[in-house]
């Protein structure tokens, strides 16, 4: 499993290439293009433009951008509003663009500018995401965070909800980790009031699911029934991936002010399992959390091995099919749909780790644990 400190890096490296990819095509792009832009639409075919001061104009916000962009290529912490400024300045040339084109029959080489400007709307807004989650990133290296100052119960909590029994699987590996730890753990499973949320499931319901899964549409759960004043020195909540979002009954324990008082001033992990795409469903997660009042001290996300697309096509029949590896004939191509024997490992050093965290009563001023330097990352 890939290390998520290089994983992050590499990211933050890509996304500033990026941005000195359109710098350079906005600012350098434009003063070719008001210098040379008779010949250049002669030679494509392009009718001139019918008021050179609007084009001029147009040109000249796309070289500010374009400026703009350089300078958050070269310090991207401390440009985040330029960031913000880019993307809706970007977005907004490209919807009047798109409707130029379709409502007005602009000519096909004014869209590509809109087609690149919508593009790099996306690219500034995942960048200004990534910079803003630095927190997050740092969980994701391995580190555990020291916990708040309250006596050590040696008690713990799995909170979760699982449909095929991937998360839950994922959870148990933390259990055991705690219990080497010397914890005590409780599991408590999330119950929807809706009969929609099983599994094995119809086509029609799967299709229920993934549409509201989409529209981020929330559920109610039976009362979580865990009173205030809990004696749990540590809650880790499961969640899963739903259509690159939080299962709709683990969001819905967010969604009701009540439950705040679980995890205020409590320390929280997170664990995140999915057969893909895991970073928007992890923090969703910690930010909830966080509203809630909770100390997040540790997070990890796990993804199921296997290859793209494939992976994604195999889950898809799992859940049609409700079996594992099957159809047969598919061979090679179907990929597992459960965690590897890593990530199991992993997740049972994670629960060590977290029952070995620093801060709490009993061990104030100790270091805060890491195990980062034997760890997988997520993936």
């Amino acid at each position: 499993m890939a290390d998520p400190a290089s994983t992050a890096s590499r990211t933050r490296t890509v996304f500033r290439y990026l941005c000195l990819l359109t710098a350079c095509a906005n600012a350098g792009g434009n003063i070719v293009l008001l210098l040379f832009y008779r010949p250049i639409f002669a030679l494509l075919g392009v009718p001139l433009p019918g008021d050179p001061f609007s084009f001029a104009a147009v040109s000249g916000f796309s070289f500010t951008v374009g400026v703009l962009a350089f300078m958050v290529f070269r310090a991207p912490e401390e440009s985040l509003d330029l960031l913000v400024a880019g993307t809706i300045g970007k977005a907004i040339y490209a919807l009047f663009t798109f409707y130029f084109v379709v409502e007005e029959h602009l000519h096909w080489f004014y869209g590509l500018f809109g087609l690149w400007d919508g593009v790099f709307a996306v690219i500034f807004l995942l960048f200004l995401i990534h910079l803003e989650s630095s927190d997050i990133s740092v969980l994701n290296t391995g580190r555990i965070l020291p916990g708040l100052p309250r006596p050590r119960t040696g008690r713990a909590l799995l909170l979760y909800h699982s449909l095929t029994g991937n998360g839950s699987g994922a959870l148990g590996h933390v259990r055991e980790g705690l219990v080497a730890g010397g914890y005590a753990v409780d599991e408590k499973r999330i119950e929807p009031r809706e009969s929609l949320f099983h599994f094995p499931f119809s086509f029609g319901e799967f299709l229920r699911i993934m549409v509201r899964a989409i529209l981020r549409r929330p559920t109610t759960i039976a009362p979580l029934g865990i009173p205030a004043d809990h004696d749990y020195d540590l809650i880790v909540v499961g969640c899963q991936t739903w259509f690159v979002g939080m299962g709709a009954p683990t969001e819905a324990v967010f969604q009701d002010p009540a439950n705040r008082a679980v995890f205020a001033g409590r320390d929280v992990a997170t664990v995140g399992v999915c057969r893909g795409l895991w970073r928007r469903t992890q923090a969703m997660t910690i930010r909830h959390l966080q509203a809630f009042g909770a100390n997040v001290v540790g997070a990890r996300a796990f993804a199921n091995p296997g290859w793209e697309p494939a992976r994604s096509f195999s889950l898809f029949i799992f859940l049609g099919t409700h079996r594992q590896g099957y159809p047969k004939w598919l061979g090679k191509l179907l990929q597992p749909q459960y965690l590897d024997s890593a990530a199991q490992a992993e997740l049972k050093r994670f629960g060590s780790a977290l029952a070995d965290r620093a801060g709490l009563a009993e061990s104030p001023g100790a270091p805060a644990a890491a195990y980062g330097a034997t760890s997988g990352a997520a993936r």
